[in-house]
């Protein structure tokens, strides 16, 4: 059995046997007696229980006070034990630690040897034989001073670790401002209250990092002398970063990053030069693509290699950066050769298709170039100078033949279906020239219809194609107008197969007018009135003979010409807008453009005509340009009553004054004229000069 359980058993059977007795003594006894057992014998009975089982276990197991003090210095002593045997590593592992505990530590090993103890401190080894009389008191002194000396090893500790760390962060900083070096974060500090094996774990992994980005950084140190041009003391660079490894080794790691940059700084004096030259020289060719033309003609992944090319070289500033231009030169290199291996492809491509086709002579001329190995050529030059001129020039040629064989390529096989539009011109116009073609490229399409047939012309500078010699003939044209009047002057004018003239013909109702040699074909005469009563005439028409036309001039409605600027069918809209004007030709006794109507006023003239038509209204227009709607029946009753009631007989009455007084729609004169023309007959009533007269 356990010896604790044991001890709780037989401390809780005493307890049990006195609580018994007492409960007796007060039951059979007086409670005063009883009162003196709880208060004194239960107690004494407890106590002397518990002290004679004690001396049965001590006695029992051998145990005495010597064996209790020696097994006290025992634990003490390995704890001190333990905290030499940690220090001593720490001392070993980071000789840089400087912690000067050694006093301390003799003054505790002395006070060990006061209590019979005799420790090593180089190895941490004890001897407890001399504990004889040794004070349990003086080995709990022992072990605060332990724990006191720990604590100061923890703090020193820990800010030797942190201070380590500085150092190191300090020294991947240098590298990381050349480019020798990337971290994605900071190392890792200890905590404040971190313990020594936390400590140990910050620093260790600090110099992992350390060690690996130092590594690292040698290693591009020395990529960077493997290009094709060597340094001249590659030796010398390469002991320091032997040394740098050999301090890494040592975790002095501000001593390798001094002799990684050392090493650096020599590479970078030597290179100098040759990087300058080698960057230049790809910059030329990079320049050479650009100026070549070959970048309509080739595909986009090579140019975006050239581009990336470019930013990269460009943003170059180093001499240690020589083996990365050398690389990039290298991509860009290639990417040039496969720019020009792609174009004499395409340009084989359009050559066989030039070849099936049945070419006239002179449209087409193969380049000399076809049959040279272009991409062996440049291959076998080893200097790059020599090489980007003479891409340059291979390029340049080869884009030039490239844009020439793809365009007649494309123009032979769109061919056929222009031809026909050019024919159908020519028919037309008698001339063809680039801007009445629809297409790219229109003057390879001419210059190829000539070729093709010889009954034309061709003028490349303009370009135009004219038909060559063509048949004429005399065209007659007789004017007439539906009604005489007033002189006008009508403007004819045909165009077509080349042919455009103008004649004018000036006559009340009827003149001719002439063209001579006018060519055979299809044309377009325009004839305008220059009246506005009368509609413009537009008639095609064909010449192969000397041949007389007539045209006449009918007299327009106003709706139609009131209407023919407008892009809005007001019919649409009258059934919505007839309200509005009825209202108004109620209340005014007529409508006219000046009123305030329901449209935009550029569209009020053609509404008021429409409507007027519709209806059933009269519509004239006034010598200003205004529509006025009205009904004539109602100015003929008004000018009848004017003549009956308000005239005697050699009486004038002028216009201004009959329209002020006594007519209710403002109508022009020639109206007024008209509807007394009428009422004449019956009255006796003529117009003269501005006025009315009753004979």
């Amino acid at each position: 059995m356990n010896a604790n359980l044991k001890s709780a058993l037989v401390i809780g059977a005493l307890v049990v046997i006195s609580s018994a007795i007492g409960t007796g003594v007060f039951v059979s006894t007086s409670s005063d007696v009883a009162v003196w057992v709880v208060l004194g014998g239960v107690p004494l009975f407890i106590i002397g229980g518990i002290a004679l089982y004690v001396r049965g276990v001590v006695a029992g197991s051998g145990t005495s006070e010597q064996q209790y003090v020696r097994k006290r210095g025992r634990t003490v002593a390995q704890d001190f034990q333990e905290t030499v045997r940690e220090l001593n590593d720490l001392r070993e592992r980071y000789p840089d630690w400087e912690f000067t505990a050694d006093a301390q530590l003799e003054s505790i090993a002395g006070d060990f040897r006061a209590q019979g103890v005799e420790f090593d401190l180089r190895s941490g080894a004890f001897d407890l034989n001399g504990v004889g009389d040794a004070d349990v008191q003086a080995f709990e002194a022992l072990s605060a001073e332990i724990d006191r000396l720990e604590g100061d090893a923890e703090a020193e500790f820990r800010s030797f670790a942190t201070a380590e760390l500085d150092r190191i962060e300090d020294a991947l900083d240098r590298l990381e401002d050349v480019d020798l070096a990337s971290r994605d974060a900071a190392l890792e500090r200890p905590a404040e209250d971190a313990a020594v094996p936390a400590c140990r774990d910050d620093l260790e992994a600090g110099r992992t990092v350390a060690a690996e980005t130092v590594d690292a950084a040698i290693e591009t140190v020395r990529e960077m002398g493997r290009g094709g041009q060597r340094p001249d003391d590659a030796d010398a660079i390469e002991r320091e970063l032997e040394a740098a490894a050999d301090a890494v080794d040592r975790h002095e790691y501000d001593t390798a990053v001094e002799s990684v940059l050392e090493a650096r700084d020599r590479l970078r004096d030597q290179f100098s030069g040759s990087f300058d030259a080698e960057r230049d020289a790809v910059l030329t060719l990079v320049e050479a693509v650009e100026e070549t033309g070959v970048a309509t003609h080739v595909d986009a992944a090579y140019l975006e290699t050239v581009e990336e090319v470019e930013a990269a070289v460009t943003g170059m500033d180093s001499a240690l950066d020589l083996s990365e231009v050398s690389r990039r030169r290298a991509d860009l290199r290639r990417a040039c050769l496969d720019m020009v291996a792609a174009m004499k492809r395409d340009l084989e491509t359009d050559v066989e298709t030039l070849r099936r086709a049945e070419l006239p002579p002179g449209y087409y001329a193969e380049p000399a170039l076809l049959d040279d190995d272009l991409v062996g050529d440049l291959e076998a030059i080893e200097d790059f100078d020599r090489f980007t001129d003479r891409w340059r020039d291979v390029a340049g040629r080869l884009a030039d033949a490239v844009d020439t064989a793809d365009t007649k390529a494309a123009v032979v096989d769109a061919y056929d279906d222009v031809a026909d539009s050019i024919e159908a011109e020519l028919e037309a116009s008698g001339e063809v020239r680039a801007d009445d073609l629809p297409v790219r490229n229109a003057d390879e399409f001419l210059g190829l219809y000539y070729r093709r047939n010889e009954a034309v012309e061709f003028d490349p500078a303009v370009p135009v194609l004219r038909r060559g010699d063509v048949e004429t003939y005399d065209l007659t044209v007789d004017v007439a107008y539906e009604r005489g009047g007033e002189k006008r002057t009508a403007t004819l004018s045909l165009s077509g197969a080349g042919y455009d003239e103008t004649a004018t013909v000036e006559t009340r109702v009827a003149g001719t007018a002439s063209f001579a040699d006018v060519p055979a074909g299809d044309h377009t005469l325009e004839a305008e009135p220059g009246d506005d009563a009368f509609g413009p005439i537009e008639r095609s028409i064909r010449v192969d003979d000397d041949v007389t036309i007539d045209v006449e001039f009918t007299e327009q409605s106003l709706r139609e010409r009131v209407c023919s600027d407008t892009d809005a069918d007001m019919s649409e809209h009258l059934s919505e807008l007839r309200p509005r004007l009825e209202e108004l030709f109620a209340d005014e006794g007529h409508v006219s453009t000046t009123m305030d109507l329901p449209v935009r006023s550029s569209h009020a003239p053609c509404l008021l005509a429409v409507w007027a038509e519709t209806d059933g209204y009269d519509a004239t227009e006034t010598d200003d340009g205004e529509i006025v709607v009205f009904e004539r029946d109602q100015l003929e009753r008004e000018l009848t009553n004017v003549v009956r009631y308000n005239l005697e007989p050699g009486e004038r009455l002028s216009f201004d004054e009959l329209e002020r007084n006594f007519l209710t729609a403002p109508v022009p004169q020639s109206v007024i004229r008209a509807v007394i023309a009428d009422v004449g007959e019956e009255y006796s009533v003529t117009t003269s000069g501005d006025a009315i007269e009753l004979e």
